[in-house]
């Protein structure tokens, strides 16, 4: 029994040796960049973030003015009606902070929503390539885990744009 499994153990380490790598690598981040459906999720976030930094703004000035006619008419108030005038001037302030802090996380998962498409299609060729040309390991550059790549490492960017971007 333990003679099979020594020899199970050799047979398997004799094959792994000489199994070749083939590495490659790619940048993910350049690709996206140079595809145009980035650009178009590039411009609907534009949009998006106007539309929303446009409402703030209006928030802001209504709380401005809010605050500035506090101001001037505070010393004339009475303690009851200056206390109501201080909460509702809380209340407005807090609101524009959630407002900047709920359109900052619904823009964030807007641009990942447009993203994740491009980048599966992405995924999907760096797949294909890696398929039809026997690479074993397909290394993404762009995350900055790679501290090293050989001469002998295939940057196949060119293959994946190639069937992103057909003629």
């Amino acid at each position: 029994m333990t003679l099979c499994g020594a020899g199970l153990l050799s047979l398997s380490m004799t094959s792994f040796g000489q199994t070749t790598l083939k590495i490659g690598h790619v940048d993910i981040n350049l690709i996206l960049s140079s595809l145009p459906q980035r650009d178009s999720a590039a411009a609907v976030m534009e949009k998006e973030t106007k539309e929303m930094q446009s409402t703030y703004e209006l928030m802001n000035a209504e709380y401005n003015k809010m605050f500035d006619d506090y101001e001037k008419a505070a010393p004339l108030l009475n303690e009851i009606v200056k206390k109501a005038k201080e909460t509702e001037l809380l209340d407005k302030q807090k609101r524009l902070e959630e407002f900047q802090q709920n359109a900052s996380s619904k823009l964030e998962q807007r641009n990942a929503d447009l993203i994740k498409p491009i980048l599966d299609k992405i995924l999907k060729a760096v797949d294909k390539v890696a398929a039809d040309n026997g690479f074993t390991y397909i290394l993404d550059v762009s995350k900055g885990s790679v501290v090293y790549t050989s001469k002998d490492s295939q940057n196949i960017n060119p293959l994946v744009l190639k069937i992103l971007k057909p003629l």
